[in-house]
């Protein structure tokens, strides 16, 4: 790739192509990330006829390669910074890649209901090819199929999904206000998939491919001038043996053991057998509890290859046209042959001319700054999940919001543990529940779907007056038995 492949486009809020950063008048980095939010930094002088679109919250830029688009994104901070030599100062923007979407987004138990205090159900489960799940989890979040107050404020039908393909294993997944982004990335571990957010004419597209494996037909050799230089390093593996905790507690919560056979091959190479308990309250699904145990080990569970590749400049085998972010190939160090995925790139682009490093691997080893930020991020992650799913058996009656549910709503849209919900004539009669002109309580009590038993207990208007009482009981798949009157009795005063 040279200087005079890549392009830089400005675009407004709106996503309109404001105009075209010449070449001669460009200093561009970019660095991505596969699966994540990549950063871009541009510097211009302030009085160049863009500078002013790119003060504008929201502006951004669309960078192209020779085959394809390489990343757009939103501006996030413009800086400028003027000196005696230099009064009109430089005008230095960073900016982050569209896939920033992904990462302001959280995945809703409902999504198609914008009000988070009427969340009909306690997860957003989906079973089908993990291909299919993504498109369909960023379809009803932030795509076409969201609520409109969701989606994009500058720009509501910005984002649009790309081809879904079908690929991946049939998988279970259960989504409850996690990011959007670390949902996407765990089912896509698990599948070999890649995901990115790119513009493409006037709109924001969610596409998804293939990892590809070209180790064979990639080798990045120093010798055969295909490499510039590299800088190597091996680690062993952050886990071999998941253990994954279900639902219940005490000597009665499940547990799930995982391992696989390139963890069990790292476990025996490097000595060592490496535990990691993995907190999945939120599921008694063993099929989920597994798949929890996998998408860590598919992250983590195997020796770990670390390079910082500099391609050359005349190779055979360019970055871009012959391999690209996601892909596997091969890196010939001291004549042995190591093969990874490209998880990252860094180019630069300025008056000196075109320089690109790739990262092969996961490259944490070489920068403790870098470790020690994925080991918070994932920290985070895990409190952010613990946080969710606090109240997922809570000590004690909940209650729960009059009117919140409907008579005919199913036994898996309330929640784990035991809820009380009042009703009153007009509630009743607006949910179509069974009991008209009276008031009462509806108490439940369940799991979240199975085995759900419910009570009505109507308020007696005085002395001397019955009070009356029902009972239906449900299984998800069955749905409610009919309400049957179980006793009667007269008020004592």
């Amino acid at each position: 790739m040279r200087l005079s492949d890549v392009t830089v486009e400005v675009r407004t809020k709106n996503l309109e192509r404001a105009g075209l950063i010449r070449p001669e008048d460009l200093d561009l980095a970019v660095s991505d990330v596969f699966n994540n939010v990549g950063t871009w930094t541009i510097k211009l002088p302030s009085e160049h006829p863009l500078a002013g679109v790119l003060r504008t919250p929201g502006a951004g830029i669309i960078v192209t390669g020779p085959t394809d688009v390489l990343m757009s994104g939103p501006v996030i901070t413009p800086e400028n910074a003027a000196t005696a030599t230099d009064p009109a100062g430089t005008l230095t923007i960073t900016g982050v890649s569209d896939m920033i979407l992904l990462a302001d987004t959280l995945a809703w138990p409902d999504p198609a209901n914008p009000d988070p205090t009427r969340q009909t159900v306690a997860y957003d489960t989906r079973t089908g090819p993990v291909e299919t799940l993504m498109h369909q989890y960023v379809a009803v979040n932030l795509g076409p199929a969201a609520p409109p107050v969701r989606r994009t404020a500058a720009l509501p039908a910005a984002v649009v999904l790309g081809v879904d393909g079908g690929r991946g294993p049939i998988v279970t997944k259960s989504a409850r206000f996690p990011v959007l982004g670390h949902l996407l990335a765990e089912l896509a571990t698990v599948a070999e998939l890649g995901f990115r957010m790119v513009q493409r004419g006037d709109r924001i597209v969610f596409e998804t491919y293939p990892v590809v494996d070209r180790s064979r037909l990639v080798r990045l050799d120093i010798r055969n001038s295909t490499l510039a230089g590299h800088k190597v390093a091996t680690s062993p593996p952050r886990v071999t043996h998941v253990l994954v905790a279900g639902q219940d507690e005490g000597v009665q919560r499940q547990f799930v053991l995982r391992t696989n056979p390139a963890a069990a091959a790292a476990e025996v190479a490097w000595g060592r057998r490496i535990e990691r308990f993995v907190d999945q309250r939120n599921t008694d699904n063993l099929t989920e509890l597994e798949q929890a145990g996998d998408e860590v080990l598919a992250d983590e569970g195997f020796a770990a290859l670390a390079v910082q590749a500099v391609p050359a400049e005349d190779s055979s085998m360019p970055f871009g046209p012959s391999w690209g972010l996601g892909d596997k190939v091969t890196v010939v160090v001291e004549d042995q042959e190591l093969s990874s995925t490209v998880t990252g790139y860094t180019l630069k682009a300025d008056r000196d001319g075109f320089r690109l490093g790739a990262l092969i691997g996961d490259t944490t080893g070489f920068d403790p700054q870098t470790a020690l930020a994925k080991r918070v991020t994932s920290v985070e992650t895990r409190v952010s999940q613990l946080e969710r799913n606090a109240e997922s058996n809570p000590a004690g009656l909940r209650i729960i919001p009059s009117g919140s549910l409907a008579g005919d709503a199913g036994p898996e849209h309330y929640p784990p543990g035991e809820t009380l919900m009042y009703l009153s004539p007009a509630v009743a009669e607006a949910g179509n529940w069974h009991f008209r002109n009276t008031w009462g309580y509806v108490r439940t009590t369940g799991d979240g779907g199975n085995d759900v038993y419910q009570t009505f207990a109507t308020i007696s208007p005085g002395p001397g007056q019955r009070t009356e009482y029902w009972i239906r009981s449900a299984n998800a798949p069955a749905g409610w038995s009919p309400w049957r009157q179980i006793v009667m009795h007269d008020e004592i005063d």
